[in-house]
């Protein structure tokens, strides 16, 4: 026969793996404010840092594109235009070119006659050609 098992009763007796939970639970809630803070740190410089490719290596910025239309007012970047597209109904084709010292993301979108390329904002002020 089974012997039956004496469960702990006080915290001290507590088995290993209750206090395995407790310090994990612990060190992300120490930790969660940290992770979080880096989040959106991140988020808020990927987003902020997309222009438009212009002629001979301009940079436009992205509010040009509310000429095309009202709905690309708060496009920040060539992802978000592709995933509003696509929620709109539209085929949006993205292309991310990595070859060369200015890599860009071509966004197409036939059906609305939209052909665009994103550039990071790092990449438009050392290669902007000199004006004479």
């Amino acid at each position: 026969m089974i012997e039956p098992v004496a469960l702990p009763t006080r915290k001290s007796e507590e088995p290993s793996f209750v206090m395995d939970v407790r310090i994990r639970k612990w060190l992300f809630v120490a930790a969660f404010p940290a992770i979080l803070s880096m989040t959106l740190s991140a988020w808020s410089a990927e987003t902020s840092e997309w222009l438009l490719a212009g002629q001979e290596g301009k940079c436009i910025p992205l509010s040009t594109l509310t000429k095309k239309g009202p709905e690309f007012q708060d496009i920040k970047s060539p992802y978000q235009l592709v995933e509003k597209m696509r929620a709109a109904g539209h085929k949006a084709e993205i292309k991310e070119h990595k070859a060369g010292s200015r890599p860009a993301v071509e966004v197409r979108v036939p059906s609305r006659d939209l052909y665009v390329m994103f550039v990071k904002s790092s990449a438009c002020g050392a290669t902007e050609p000199v004006k004479k």
